[in-house]
């Protein structure tokens, strides 16, 4: 493995990525025309959409890659405490709501989904505390309690949108972040014993969550009901075999999958490009997250190291949820596929991820954390 992580690095990050985000415009065009045909008159819209959100992404990514190690290290503390303020303002009157959850944000006639952007500044965020106490993790306080608290008060704001599954991912990858970083093993060990039934109490508390397990155990037990997302998209996959029925050829996003451009794009690709074509996809996942840990590997700064390394976390992370509840490996759960599906939050964010990788690839001095 560490072979291969010397062999990848910046090439291979930009070619996985540009490959993946052009594949999703073509998918999200597919997916998405019928749709914004019947609701605009236009089967384009979503596609042009999405054009717009991938020309702010790239020049959010471009300044991410481009701005000192020595600013955005300072700028960590105050980038986390300004992402938690905007997940913090859903629960106001700027709050918008969808589907019983407050989890969006209307800027005029725009909307955008802070999950995105907090899932950033807890990256920021923990990898300018670690790289400060990158001496003292032999201490419960600096290793776990301060980490905690960095990704917890967000995973609890989330919780009450609700958003379960966003809270877990940022405190996955932030469990995963601190081990790398050192933290003790009989630690880590003591906080997953208080976490892990702490998780599955909030999991079973809500019925619809439940109802998500219970449909993932035997989804074909209630197809019309609770497991009619996942039974459509193991239909997709069925459909489509080993070449697809060919681009723009599927029937199941005609109204028949819903959220067909967004959480369940994957699941078009299976149809329409078949196994080739998802295996394509997860193997350019694969070759993006390794590249991604390979320029972390390299890094000379701490702060470089666990920013690429958190970042690229979340892309790879959020890749595997979407793809392991796409296929009916995990419940239920509104996760975009990074870069590909539609959702200009979620594309520009996954940009200024891609962004901030490139940024720790380049040559720097190792200096002192912004929390001082």
């Amino acid at each position: 493995m560490t072979a291969v992580l010397r062999r990848l690095g910046t090439p291979q990050l930009l070619l996985t990525a540009s490959l993946i985000t052009g594949a999703g415009l073509l998918m999200v065009w597919s997916a998405s025309a019928m749709r914004a045909e019947l609701r605009f008159g236009s089967s384009t819209v979503y596609l042009w959409r999405q054009l717009g959100g991938l020309a702010l992404g790239l020049l959010l990514a471009l300044s991410a890659a481009r701005i000192p190690l020595t600013t955005l290290r300072k700028l960590a503390p105050f980038a986390w405490g300004a992402s938690v303020l905007a997940v913090a303002a859903t629960l106001t009157p700027l709050g918008v709501e969808h589907n019983g959850a407050r989890r969006w944000l209307a800027l005029g006639p725009l909307e955008f989904q802070p999950l995105e952007v907090v899932k950033l500044g807890v990256v920021l965020g923990l990898a300018a505390w670690l790289a400060h106490a990158e001496r003292r993790m032999d201490d419960w306080r600096a290793s776990l309690a301060i980490p905690a608290a960095i990704a917890g008060l967000p995973a609890l704001l989330l919780l009450i949108q609700p958003d379960f599954g966003g809270a877990v991912i940022l405190l996955a990858f932030t469990a995963v972040v601190v081990f790398v970083a050192g933290a003790r093993l009989a630690h880590l060990g003591i906080a997953a014993v208080i976490a892990l039934p702490l998780v599955a109490l909030v999991a079973v508390h809500r019925s619809y969550r439940m109802g998500r397990i219970t449909s993932l155990l035997d989804p074909w037990a209630d197809p019309l009901g609770q497991s009619y997302q996942l039974v459509q998209s193991l239909i997709s996959f069925g459909t489509g075999r080993l070449f697809g029925v060919g681009l723009g050829g599927g029937q199941q996003k005609l109204g028949f999958l819903p959220e067909a451009h967004t959480d369940f794009i994957l699941s078009v690709i299976g149809e329409e490009l078949g196994l080739i074509g998802v295996i394509g996809i997860l193997v350019a996942f694969a070759v993006l997250g390794l590249a991604s840990l390979g320029i972390a590997s390299r890094a000379r700064d701490p702060f470089a190291m666990f920013t690429a390394l958190g970042a690229s976390l979340l892309l790879w992370l959020q890749a595997a949820v979407n793809s392991g509840v796409s296929m009916g490996v995990l419940p239920t759960k509104g996760t975009t596929l990074p870069l590909v599906s539609y959702g200009r939050s979620s594309l520009v964010c996954s940009l200024i991820a891609i962004g901030l990788i490139l940024n720790t690839a380049r040559p720097s001095k190792r200096g002192r954390s912004g929390w001082r």
